[in-house]
Parts: structure tokens; C-alpha cells; sequence
């Protein structure tokens, strides 16, 4: 009767919708305007006469850009002409403005200002109500809810109603309800969910049999004090899925012992047995009609990154030298909707990664190591776009220091073409590496890697030769903004392709030899806990700190909710029977304490609603039948909103109440009850958590950011103190760490210095890190270990948002957001430092001219590490304690990290100018090679650097500043060759620095630039996060 009465409104809302349709399709259309009127009346606005002015020629032939002159308007009042217009000027006395457009046009239609190629001429109204089924996702989620509807709840109904003549079920709703926890798309998420289950029947089944043997029913002192200790036990050493499985289950089995203390001993195997019909009817599923893979959907995700990856990379390398301001920013614009696409990939990745790992059946160890060696690829890929992003911004922010500088359009214009040959080869590359399905298929790949190594060794010696060209025959007065930029955006690039050709020596060291999957799957799921138990104890009593003592506090909260809601039945004379409030803080606990607490509301309404839709369905149905079909299209909804993001908790505890009141014949006031005893138990529940050491998820936020934070200044204290650690190479030779060398060379290093320039600029396999750096490997793990812990404070930042206090203080969402993006950038930003140092320190040995700067950078280097660690402690403390009033001593520690950045900064700069200067004097005064890079950058009188800049150097902290922003301090050497003198350099000339080392400290130098600016913008909100929680205290 009751899908009868389904069906008839179905057709009712259908015939009305139709009918709806009809009456608005029945008025009078708008009239089309014609292509000949359309393309009249825009052609109006096409006139005009644009002055032109020959271009002027400079540096290297390349023409130098001017802004257009206005053209004046053909229309309108009268205008002067164009030879009258430099010679009348306004009341201002400026040059006469002339309009560029009529002043009678303001009225006319908008459409008109599209161009007429492009505007849409079909203007007939498409009805959007049924456009839901074109979209791949409503048919996606239909396949789900009818597999779980016809294949699992319709079989396990019939098996509870009798309509199957199987008695294999001891209850009409065990099988239904397990369907609710184990209803999974792919295979690899049924699997890890089998394997969750029998993990978790090793542990409640031998507990609830224990309860049993012992006769704990036929006490109820007895029963309450092993239900208790039971369930704190569980909650302890369990969690997720696990955690609920076990609450679930032993409380179904220890309320049918208080219930019924004659049961047997195969009491609780007949629960577990009914159970696991529900669950291999949903295994079942899984695989009917056919299977969906998650090594599949891992596999389309990878694809979907290498196609972003590709035309990212070929996009950001365009955007550097555009043809124009509004292509670069459009291109900007279509490389971060990539971006995010990557990102929002990634995470998919990794999810259905992690569950494919249980589809050893069917996926092969090999192919998902593979793909875990290419998302390593894809990942750092993905800090490589990042670094072109930060450098990129930049340029977009200020365009004119590449747009109008004669120098930098001449590096674009013999850099552009290989630029772009490089970028064509690495998405070229993307799509097969991303098809690859095994190392072998990798190796194979061998051609495309070799095009990619091809086209970045060219690409870099014309930038050796650009460099030679424009920066020491073309000697510049003052290094221009532009150079740092340009040589972060070559060193990004390259270093783009020492990923590639570092993923491909990893690949082919691959060990295709590997373990049983039967072991691995037997390690993860067995032993890996086990350990994690083992480990928890031992931290338990060991340190005794504050995070295993908050999972004691909880598993305390958990069993002690569940049995006061017993106790309470027990007061309010509740059928024990129908006992349901215990059940639903099991279901709940298995989630994160702090969600638990804020789904409360939506989890109460679910429960409430599935309490209603339960009565009526199961009142309304009489027949087995009806029955059957009554529960399969409630499944069949609540599975199909089941996937969504909004009302999927929902639906679930829905789904779980309205099985046993649907399935049994249930009266009003046994329905009451039901309600009554669900909402007293989540109302418990959430009183418990609130008022008993309370989990704030602000708290923990700013904790979790602290940490960070600390990670933060031992990872840049470790970046900096390698400007005066050896290399690896150099310690393992002498053992010796220099320090500031007195004499910047010395005659021995004079043709070491050559050879060695020279090997730099010609070979590539010197930029990856051929022997093992203590040093790097220490921070490349510590950063490592600051992603993941940085990704772990996602989820409380929502959970923050929605706490709840007793004053009602709006939270600053955009802060909190703003806060998580700096840190990111920061991370990112690290992450580049340790690329520049790896560039840096991959050589066999420094050069003497890059052993004396970074000698002579150390100091200030020191410096502005000294000034992070110090604001890190004051934010830190202020983070712990908010009442604290900082704010000046923070905003001076910012500013002295900052002026201490740019000092770097800008006497790195002036220093690079100097070297360049005194080995172009020396070329140009024809001295000996040998002698001459004996003595070095010193100046002609043999005075080093840092002496003749003497009060730069000792005088008071910031009296260097000023003259460096300036540019007013002296070269080096003063005596020589005129800056717009052209020098003709021999071949055998070795540039004092090699491109490499230009491009290791320009990236490096500049991404210590951006990280305090992002430090100071981080400080802004972090102060608004903290001004916010003044008020809420």
C-alpha cells in the first residue's frame, strides 16, 4: 500500500512539473536583433587613428617599448586635429585630453559591446529542471544506491522477513544495520573495510564471549562494572572505524545478555554471524555488475595531475617575458584554477592510493609502487610551480621592472625560444610517464628524458652566453631589479628538470624485487597496530604528556556516557528491549570528539528524522512485501545522499534508526521512547565532552601552529648556518669547516678555480647530489615532517570556525584561512632555499670567488636567522598565552628580520657587480689569467671587499642600508673601463661565477626576501586571530 501511494505522488509532482513547463514556454518570445543591424550599429565604435612613433633602438638591437598615444574619436563634438594637440594645453596648462569615444552611445544595449563574432544569436529558454541528468555525477550516484539497494538490502530483507526460505539470521535487523556501516564503491575501500571488520571482531567477540562464560547478566552490579571497564579498554587502544565497530557490537551483545542472561555462549558468534551477512552482501556489490577499481581512479587522478602539471609548466614559463601586461595576467589566471586542480587532485590521489594498497588481488606491488614514485615526481613538481608562482607574482605586481628594461628584454629574447622548447618537452613528457604503469615502462621512457636534458643543457649555456654577453661585455653600473628575478624563474626551470632526471635515476636503482603482499597486508593491518599499542603505553607512563592522557580522558568520557544513558533507561522504566541510546554513542564515538560534539545538531536531526520516516513506513507497511519495498527505497535515497558532503552524516544515522522500527512493528509509544532515549543519549554525550576537560579546537589549532612554527626556525637555522658548513665532498677531504678567509684567493686556487668554472658550465649531472649530505638529508626530512603536520590542521580549522562560546564573537575566517595559506607559502619558500642550497652544494667543491661571498654573507645571514628565532618565541608565547601584549616587540623583530633580509640581499647584489667588475678590469687590462684570479675579487691596490667598504661594514647596524638602497656605494674597483664601453672577451674567458652558483644564491637570496614578507603578513593575521580570542575571554 505504501509504494503505491509513493508512486501516485511521483506521477502527481511529474504532471504538475510538465504542466508548469508548458504555461511558461506559452509567452511571446523576445525578439533576435539581425546580424546586419547588430554589426551596423557596432561599427560606429570602430574608428579612430592611432599616432605611431618609430621605435628606438636598445641594448642588443632589441627595441625599446613606449606607450601608444591616444587616437582620437570620429565622432562627437568637435575635436581638435591630431597636429593641433601638442600644442593646446587645458586651464591646467596639461595637454588638451581628446576623447577617445562618443558621448551619445550611454544608452545603448550591452549586448552591442561584445564583438559581433562572438555573441550568441539563439536566445530560445532551456528549461534547467531535469539538466541534473546530464551530469556524470547523479548517474554515479544512482549506480551506487541501486547496487546497494537490489543487491544487499533487498537479499537481507527478504532473509529477515522470510520471503527467502533461508534461517540463517537470528535478527531481523543485524544484517540490515551492517549494510549501513559497510555499503563502499570500489574495491580497494570493501577491502579495507573487511579487513577493519575482522580486526575488530578479534577484539569485541572474545570480550563479549568472555561476558558471556563468566555470567555477568544474572548480576547487574557485576554487568555495569565489566560493561564499563570493557568499553574504556576499547576506546583506549582503538580508534575510526575500529573504535565503532567494537563499541557497537559488544554493546548490541552485553544489552541482549541484561536482557536475556540465559542466552548461550554462541550468543555473541550469532551476532557476529549476522553481521557478516550484511557485510559479504555489500562485498557483493562491490562487484555486481562489474568492479570499480581504486588503483583505477589513483591511476586517473595521476593522469589528471601530469596533464595539469604540463600545462601549468608551459604556461608560467611564458608568463615571465609576455607580449603583453593583460596576456600575462590572463595566463596567470588559467595556472592557478591548474593549481588548484593539482591540489584537489593530489588529495584524491592519495585517498583512493591508500585504499588500492588492499587490492593486491587485482593490482600488481609493482604498479603501486610506481605510482607512488611518480606522485614523489608530481609532488615536487609541484614545489617547482610554486616557486614560479611566488616569482611570477612578483612580476605581475611590479611589470615594469621586465617589461621596460632594454637588459631584460634582451635575456627574453634569446632565452624565450629554448624557454619554450624546454617547457614543450616536459608536457610532452607528462602524459606517457603518467601512462606508465611499471618501473620498466619508466625506464623506457629513457628518449623523452634525454629530449628534456637536451633542451635545459642548451637552454643553460645560453644563458652562460646571455650572461657573458650582457653582464660583462655589456658591463652594467648596478645590478637591475630584474636579475634576481630572472635567474629564480632560469633556476626554477632547470631545477625542474633535476627533478625529472633525479625521478629517473631513482627509478632505475628500483629494487623490482619485493615482499609477499599477503606479508605486507598482514604487517599493516596486524602488527602495525599492535606496535602503535605498544608504543602508546610505553609514552603513556614513560612521559606522561599531555596528548596520550587527552586519549585516556576520552576513552573515560566514551564508556562513562554510554553507561549513564543506561543507567538513565533504567530510571525512565525504558523497555530494554528497544535500549538504543548506548548504541547511538557508539556509532558516534568512532568519529574525531571535537566533530562529534559540533555534528551533534545535524546527528540528533538525522536521528530524529529517521526515527519518523521509521514509524510510518513501518506502520503503513503491512505485508512482507511492502515491507521490502518500503526499506529499499528509503536505502535507495539515504544511499544516494550518502556521497554528499552536506547530508551524508545524515543520511547515515537516518539509515541506521529507521531499520528496526521499520522492520518491526513498532507502536507510538515505543516510537516515543526510541526518541526520547536517542536524544537523552546524544544530549549526555555532548555534556559530558563539554563540561569534563574539554577539547577546544581553537586550542589545539594554535598548538598544532606553534609546532609549526618551531619547525619553522629550526629549518631556516639550519639553512643558514650552511653558508659557513662544508661540502660533503670538501669534509670528507680535509674535515675542516672555513671560515672567513682572510685572503678571498689564494695562488693555489687559481686553475682549480678555471677547470672547475668550466666543468660547472658544461655539465649538468653536477647539479644533482651525487654523494650523501648529512646536512641536506637532516632538512629535507625536517620539512618533510612540517608538510604533513601542516596538512593535519585542516580539518580543525573548521572545526574551530563552528566553536560555539557564551560570547558571541564572530570568527575571523579569512584570517585563519589567510593564516594556513602564509604558512604554506613559508613551507614552500623553505622548500626552494633547501633547492638553492642543493644547486650550491651538489658541486665537488666551491669556487674561491663563491667560497669569499658566502663568507661574507654569513654574518648577516646569522643575523637575520637570529631575528626569525627571535619573533618565533615571541609569537609563540603569544600564541600560549593571548593576554600577553606584544605587539612591539614582534613588529620590531619582523623589522629586523626584514632589514636584515634586504641588507642580504642588496649586498649580495653589489657584491656580484663587483666580482663582475674586477674580472671584466682585469680582461680589459690584459693581465696575466693566473695572477689575476689569484688575487681574486680584491681591488686593485690589493684591499678586499669588505675593507673597502670599510664603515659600511663596521659601522652601526643600518648605516649600510640606506647607501645600498641608494646604490651610491663605490665598485670595488673604481680605476677601469667605462660602463658603456663594450669589451671584447677571448673564449678562453671563465666567468668568476658559474651560472650555477648565479643561480643557487639569486634563488636563494630572493626566496629569503619573499619569506619575510610573507613573515610580516603572517604576523597581521596571526594578530587578528589573537585579537579575536581577547574578546572571547
Amino acid at each position: 500500500m505504501f509504494s503505491v501511494v509513493f508512486f501516485f505522488c511521483f506521477v502527481l509532482w511529474t504532471l504538475c512539473k510538465v504542466f508548469s513547463f508548458l504555461l511558461s514556454c506559452g509567452g511571446v518570445k523576445e525578439k533576435k536583433t539581425s546580424h546586419l543591424q547588430a554589426i551596423s550599429m557596432s561599427s560606429d565604435n570602430n574608428g579612430g587613428v592611432s599616432a605611431s612613433k618609430e621605435p628606438s633602438v636598445g641594448l642588443a638591437g632589441h627595441p625599446a617599448r613606449e606607450a601608444a598615444s591616444p587616437s582620437p574619436a570620429r565622432g562627437g563634438c568637435p575635436e581638435p586635429t591630431a597636429e593641433h594637440i601638442g600644442t593646446l594645453n587645458d586651464s591646467f596648462g596639461l595637454p588638451l585630453y581628446v576623447p577617445q569615444h562618443a558621448s551619445n552611445n550611454s544608452g545603448i544595449n550591452s549586448s552591442l559591446s561584445v564583438p559581433w563574432s562572438l555573441r550568441k544569436y539563439n536566445d530560445e529558454k532551456k528549461v534547467q529542471t531535469f539538466g541534473f541528468l546530464s551530469s556524470f555525477r547523479f548517474w554515479r550516484q544512482v549506480e551506487f544506491a541501486l547496487r546497494i539497494s537490489l543487491l544487499a538490502v533487498f537479499p537481507a530483507a527478504g532473509l529477515a522477513v522470510g520471503v527467502i526460505p533461508l534461517n540463517i539470521l537470528s535478527s531481523t535487523t543485524s544484517a540490515l544495520s551492517s549494510i549501513v556501516l559497510s555499503s563502499k564503491i570500489t574495491v580497494g575501500e570493501m577491502f579495507a573495510f573487511l579487513f577493519t571488520w575482522m580486526r575488530a571482531g578479534c577484539i569485541w567477540l572474545p570480550l563479549a564471549t568472555i561476558g558471556v562464560l563468566i555470567g555477568v547478566g544474572n548480576n547487574i552490579a557485576g554487568w555495569c562494572v565489566y560493561y564499563t571497564l570493557i568499553l574504556f579498554i576499547i576506546a583506549t587502544f582503538t580508534e575510526n572505524m575500529v573504535r565503532r565497530v567494537c563499541l557497537l557490537l559488544f554493546n548490541i551483545c552485553m544489552i541482549g545478555l541484561l536482557v536475556q542472561p540465559e542466552n548461550s555462549l554462541t550468543f555473541p558468534s550469532r551476532v557476529m554471524a549476522d553481521w557478516c551477512v550484511g557485510t559479504a552482501l555489500c562485498a557483493l556489490a562491490v562487484f555486481i555488475p562489474y568492479p570499480i577499481f581504486s588503483s583505477t581512479r589513483a591511476q586517473g587522478a595521476l593522469k589528471e595531475i601530469a596533464c595539469c602539471t604540463g600545462a601549468a609548466f608551459a604556461g608560467m614559463t611564458s608568463c615571465f617575458w609576455s607580449p603583453s601586461i593583460v596576456e600575462r595576467n590572463m595566463a596567470m589566471t588559467k595556472v592557478r584554477v591548474l593549481l588548484s586542480t593539482i591540489d584537489e587532485m593530489m588529495h584524491k590521489f592519495h585517498t583512493e592510493q591508500e585504499h588500492s594498497f588492499y587490492e593486491f588481488l587485482f593490482d600488481s606491488g609493482e604498479a603501486r609502487r610506481t605510482r607512488s614514485f611518480k606522485v614523489q615526481l608530481f609532488e615536487r613538481l609541484r614545489t617547482n610551480l610554486s616557486g614560479l608562482s611566488h616569482v611570477l607574482d612578483m612580476v605581475e605586481g611590479r611589470p615594469w621592472v621586465i617589461d621596460e628594461s632594454e637588459r631584460s628584454l634582451a635575456f627574453g629574447e634569446r632565452l624565450s625560444p629554448h624557454i619554450k622548447n624546454v617547457a614543450m618537452c616536459v608536457e610532452k613528457s607528462m602524459g606517457p610517464l603518467a601512462s606508465a604503469l611499471t618501473i620498466n615502462a619508466v625506464n623506457d621512457l629513457d628518449p623523452l628524458f634525454s629530449e628534456i636534458n637536451e633542451a635545459t643543457r642548451k637552454l643553460q649555456h645560453e644563458f652562460n652566453d646571455a650572461r657573458l654577453n650582457l653582464f660583462y661585455e655589456h658591463r652594467p653600473q648596478s645590478l637591475e631589479e630584474f636579475v634576481p628575478l630572472m635567474t629564480f624563474f632560469m633556476f626554477t626551470i632547470i631545477n625542474s628538470h633535476d627533478t625529472i632526471s633525479q625521478f629517473g635515476i631513482d627509478t632505475a636503482k628500483a629494487d623490482n624485487t619485493h615482499g609477499s603482499s599477503v606479508g605486507v597486508i598482514v604487517s599493516k593491518v596486524v602488527l602495525e597496530p599492535i606496535m602503535e599499542d605498544i608504543e602508546y603505553i610505553l609514552k603513556l607512563f614513560r612521559g606522561f604528556r599531555r596528548r596520550e592522557i587527552q586519549r585516556l580522558i576520552e576513552a573515560a568520557k566514551v564508556s562513562a556516557a554510554m553507561i549513564i544513558t543506561v543507567g538513565f533507561s533504567f530510571l525512565i522504566k525504558v523497555d530494554m528491549e528497544s535500549l538504543s541510546g548506548p548504541s547511538i554513542i557508539a556509532f558516534v564515538s568512532g568519529s574525531n570528539p571535537v566533530e562529534a560534539v559540533q555534528a551533534s545538531v545535524v546527528r540528533l536531526t538525522a536521528c530524529i528524522l529517521g526515527t519518523v520516516l521509521g514509524f510510518f513506513a513501518g506502520t503503513y507497511s503491512v505485508s512482507p512485501a511492502e515491507k521490502i519495498i518500503s526499506l529499499c527505497i528509503l536505502m535507495f535515497v539515504g544511499t544516494f545522499f550518502r556521497i554528499d558532503k552536506d547530508y551524508g552524516v545524515m543520511c547515515v544515522y537516518a539509515m541506521f534508526v529507521l531499520i528496526p522500527l521499520n522492520m518491526n512493528n513498532s507502536s507510538t509509544e515505543d516510537t516515543l521512547s526510541r526518541m526520547n532515549q536517542i536524544t537523552f543519549g546524544i544530549l549526555i554525550y555532548i555534556i559530558i565532552s563539554a563540561v569534563v576537560f574539554p577539547l577546544s579546537p581553537s586550542n589545539i589549532l594554535r598548538k598544532k601552529r606553534v609546532n609549526i612554527l618551531l619547525r619553522f626556525r629550526e629549518a631556516l637555522t639550519k639553512l643558514c648556518n650552511l653558508f659557513k658548513e662544508p661540502l660533503a665532498l670538501e669534509g670528507r677531504r680535509d674535515g675542516s669547516c672555513y671560515g672567513p678567509s682572510t685572503s678571498p684567493l689564494g695562488e693555489d686556487g687559481a686553475k682549480t678555480n678555471s677547470s672547475i668554472t668550466k666543468t660547472l658550465c658544461l655539465s649538468f649531472s653536477e647539479r644533482l647530489i651525487a654523494s650523501t649530505d648529512t646536512c641536506m638529508e637532516e632538512i629535507d626530512a625536517l620539512l618533510n615532517e612540517t608538510t604533513r603536520r601542516l596538512k593535519r590542521t585542516l580539518p580543525f580549522m573548521g572545526f574551530a570556525r563552528e566553536e560555539r562560546g557564551l560570547l558571541s564573537v564572530s570568527y575571523p575566517t579569512k584570517a585563519c584561512e589567510r593564516t594556513t595559506f602564509y604558512l604554506n607559502r613559508m613551507l614552500g619558500l623553505l622548500r626552494t632555499m633547501w633547492c638553492s642550497w642543493s644547486v650550491l652544494r651538489s658541486q665537488k667543491m666551491y669556487t674561491s670567488e663563491t667560497r669569499h661571498i658566502l663568507a661574507t654573507l654569513h654574518p648577516i645571514a646569522t643575523d637575520a636567522c637570529y631575528s626569525f628565532c627571535k619573533f618565533v618565541d615571541l609569537i609563540c608565547y603569544s600564541l600560549r598565552n593571548p593576554t600577553a601584549a606584544l605587539q612591539t616587540e614582534l613588529m620590531r623583530a619582523v623589522l629586523d628580520f626584514t632589514q636584515s633580509v634586504e641588507e642580504l640581499c642588496l649586498r649580495k647584489d653589489h657584491i656580484m657587480i663587483a666580482v663582475i667588475t674586477k674580472s671584466v678590469n682585469e680582461r680589459f687590462e690584459g693581465k696575466s689569467s693566473n695572477h689575476d684570479r689569484g688575487r681574486g675579487v680584491s681591488s686593485t691596490n690589493n684591499v678586499r671587499p669588505s675593507s673597502a667598504e670599510g664603515a659600511v661594514t663596521t659601522g652601526p647596524r643600518g648605516s649600510a642600508l640606506p647607501l645600498l638602497r641608494k646604490k651610491t656605494i663605490n665598485s670595488i674597483d673604481s680605476i677601469g673601463i667605462s660602463h658603456g664601453n663594450l669589451v671584447s672577451l677571448s673564449d678562453n674567458f671563465v666567468m668568476p661565477i658559474s651560472g650555477e652558483d648565479a643561480e643557487g644564491l639569486h634563488a636563494l637570496t630572493l626566496s629569503l626576501c619573499m619569506f619575510s614578507n610573507d613573515t610580516k603578513l603572517l604576523l597581521m593575521n596571526l594578530e587578528e586571530m589573537l585579537d579575536h580570542i581577547r574578546k572571547t575571554l
